[in-house]
């Protein structure tokens, strides 16, 4: 790879200072951004394939996916570029170094530790997620951290849309060792893919290994496919129960049993985490890293260093590279990024069902017939020949027999190429890769053209064969149609009110039959357009399947619940969760509902409606008589300026007895009576009598302040404050009116 030398500029911009790392297909530099005076990184192409519209695409898709995802979990991307013979994209620059290389250091992760590197890296993973972005190479060498500790998810050249990555292809893209089985056996990739090469990770973070292994990179890739994850603590003692429950569900051969996406994959983790009481743990920063090796030699942020770029150890010659795999490949390492032909079953080495593998290729041509015998063409070999005789007549026969012979070939030669020697053969495609189709249609001698159809054994993007079919012979220069698989149809979307026969229509041409089922209730479809269909959107089938539509019979009519008694907030939530919206809402008074309680509603309970209708409250604007019993007269005044009720008098009670003179013993009306608003008022009922409570032992002053408090008096004056009570005249417990006084003596 040829290097870029240090103090050189990418776009008059970006003056290069160290290498930190370097891969098959890119560098990566350490460099100062002068406009804005900060380190990044560069992670430029190598040249040798700037040309390669595969790895060209590759990298794009990767500044163009970090490009729209903006976390701290996740590596952040500045610039793109792609001119001439350099392409490059600038990055934040991790100053720590990768995952892959804190386990070097420091081997297995205790259940702590381990959560909180898979809490990070599921954070930022659950953004992509969100986006509707599958990653496909999860694996601890695109797990970054950086020198503030900070964990975070790098790496995005092979992410796609979830939509687009359902789509298979004749190729396994990822690293053999955290590959999920659909990967593998190249059915529907989603985000459940990324979660079961997440689990793997944290399988590794646990144990330290992962847990397939294989005599070539296909047999390893195969084991998922027929074995499960084995759980931690089988290969390491003191692993939770609960971290084997939880790679085994992230980890399951069939995505409907994972977690969905990396959020239920955190949630899941981070209840684990809660249950087990696991401390908080600051990941450690790789000391013996390409990065933070880098780091250690300061950054010259005013002019070029001439500092030559490191070599040997210094420059991290494992950095994450995409590489294309033989099918035969002997065994390698499987913790770098691979691309190899997906297959179902792992017994035959030929990755294509009967009707698609390549066809026999021609037997060898045989010895030439007319050859000359061997030993006629020895140097050492004596031959006994007649010499010639010198007579014209010879040479004229010898000159005849020339002439004959041309003309003889000449006319061989002409009726070979008028006959079939002027066309070409066309080749067999089926088996190659799109690009490697249009080369050998190319190198044949045609004019290669493409044509997309569908088929319900070529993974898409593969050839299906030609037009005309292989082995055909054409002239040089015909054009020669590539057909290219797209995979089976799949069932197309309805757009909103399509009706019936225009659906028809539209999956006519994706080869479908479409017959009419039952209509059903939708929100979303005007009545007697499509609904739904069974299967659902999207759902891939054979050719020429059949596709049940279901007619719209409009919105499901919502009948109005009984909301009467029901506090105002109460009603408003059944109906909005009924799908009514709230329309006026008024008071009037009904003596048997509570002030803001419903009393009825327009329309009425039991009318069936439309979702999104609207439905008229009427509210009680009844005063509620609040229970003041117990409460000292200024409480039970504060109370009922509260209700919204007016005090009109108090009195006593001359027959009521209580232990308190200033404290309610009833009320008019009654506690809970609902008035009209222009009649709240009430009166309140003091007790006439107190019950004399017992002060005997009590200074005479201690005394006085608890008989004035409940209405009494006492038989001393403050000169007596000081004396100690010795007797009570007046019997405690007797009752006594209000105001009169208790008699005692003191000393």
């Amino acid at each position: 790879m040829s290097q870029l030398a240090v103090g050189e500029y990418l776009e008059d911009r970006y003056r290069i200072d160290r290498p930190i790392a370097r891969g098959g297909m890119s560098t990566v530099y350490r460099c100062v951004d002068e406009r804005l005076g900060r380190e990044v990184a560069a992670k430029v192409m190598d040249e040798r394939y700037v040309d390669d519209a595969v790895f060209l695409d590759r990298f794009r898709r990767e500044a163009r996916a970090m490009a729209q995802l903006t976390h701290p979990n996740l590596v952040g991307v500045y610039d793109f570029s792609a001119q001439g013979d350099t392409v490059f994209l600038i990055m934040e620059l991790i100053t720590g170094g990768t995952l892959r290389e804190l386990l070097a250091e420091r081997g297995p992760m205790p259940p702590h530790a381990a959560t909180a590197v898979m809490r990070a890296t599921l954070t930022g993973l659950s953004v992509a997620h969100a986006k509707g972005m599958v990653h496909r190479d999860i694996k601890p060498d695109n797990i970054l951290i950086n020198g503030d500790h900070r964990v975070k998810l790098a790496d995005f050249g092979l992410v796609r849309a979830a939509s687009d990555a359902q789509h298979s292809t004749d190729q396994i893209v990822g690293t053999v060792a955290y590959l999920s089985p659909e990967q593998v056996d190249g059915s529907e990739i989603t985000q459940a893919s990324d979660v079961y090469s997440a689990g793997v990770v944290l399988f590794e973070l646990l144990t330290g290994t992962t847990p397939f292994s294989g005599d070539s990179q296909l047999a390893h890739a195969f084991a998922r496919i027929h074995d499960d994850v084995p759980a931690p603590s089988t290969r390491i003692s003191g692993v939770p129960k609960l971290f084997d429950e939880l790679v085994a569900t992230a980890t399951a051969r069939d995505p409907k049993d994972r977690f969905n996406d990396a959020g239920d994959f955190l949630a899941a983790l981070d209840d684990v985490a809660a249950e087990l009481q696991l401390p908080a743990y600051t990941v450690p920063v790789p000391t013996n890293s390409a990065a933070h090796r880098a780091a250690a030699i300061p950054t010259d942020m005013t002019s070029p260093l001439s500092t030559q770029p490191p070599t040997g150890d210094s420059v991290d010659s494992s950095a994450n590279e995409t590489s294309v795999l033989s099918p035969h490949a002997e065994q390698e390492t499987s913790f770098e990024t691979a691309v190899v032909p997906p297959v179902a079953a792992p017994t035959p080495p030929a990755y294509r069902e009967p009707e698609t593998q390549m066809q026999p290729a021609v037997p060898p041509v045989e010895a030439d017939s007319h050859a000359v015998p061997a030993e006629y063409q020895r140097a050492d070999v004596a031959v006994d020949q007649p010499k010639p005789e010198t007579n014209r007549s010879v040479w004229s026969l010898i000159l005849w027999l020339i002439v004959i012979f041309a003309l003889t070939a000449a006319v061989a030669v002409g009726a070979w190429w008028f006959g079939s020697g002027r066309y070409g053969e066309i080749p067999q495609v089926i088996g190659m890769g799109r690009e490697e189709a249009i080369t050998a249609v190319t190198e044949a001698g045609f004019e290669p053209a493409t044509e997309i159809v569908y088929s319900n054994t070529v993974p898409a993007d593969s050839p299906v064969g030609t037009e005309p079919p292989a082995g055909d012979k054409v002239l040089p220069g015909d054009q020669v149609k590539i057909l290219i698989s797209q995979g089976r149809p799949t069932v197309p979307e309805v757009p909103g009110g399509m009706s019936v026969e225009d659906y028809r229509a539209i999956a006519e041409e994706r080869t479908f039959q479409v017959i009419t089922g039952e209509s059903v209730y939708s929100t979303d479809a005007p009545v007697g357009s499509v609904a739904s269909t069974e299967p659902a959107a999207g759902t891939a089938l054979d050719i020429g399947s059949k596709v049940t539509v279901a007619v719209s019979k409009g919105p499901e009519p919502i009948e109005v619940p009984d909301l009467r008694g029901l506090p105002k907030d109460d009603a408003v939530r059944q109906l909005e969760e009924a799908g009514l919206n709230v329309g006026e809402i008024t008071e009037d008074f009904d003596e048997d509902i509570y002030g803001g309680n419903v009393v009825s509603s327009d329309p009425g309970k039991t009318t069936q409606l439309e979702r999104g209708d609207t439905v008229n409250l009427v509210l009680s604007n009844a005063k509620t008589m609040p229970d003041v019993t117990g409460m000292t007269l200024d409480d039970a005044t504060e109370a009922l300026d509260a209700a919204g009720i007016t005090l009109d008098n108090t009195q006593r009670d001359k027959e009521a007895v209580g232990e308190n003179g200033n404290v309610i013993v009833s009320s008019d009306p009654v506690p809970w009576t609902n008035l009209k608003p222009e009649e709240a008022e009430a009166s309140l009922v003091l007790p006439g009598k107190v019950t004399v409570p017992d002060v005997t032992g009590m200074t005479v002053a201690d005394a006085r302040e608890l008989l004035e408090d409940i209405g009494l008096k006492i038989n001393r004056g403050s000169r007596y404050d000081k004396q100690t009570i010795t007797a009570q005249k007046t019997a405690a417990g007797s009752p006594l009116t209000v105001g009169q006084t208790v008699k005692v003596d003191s000393k």
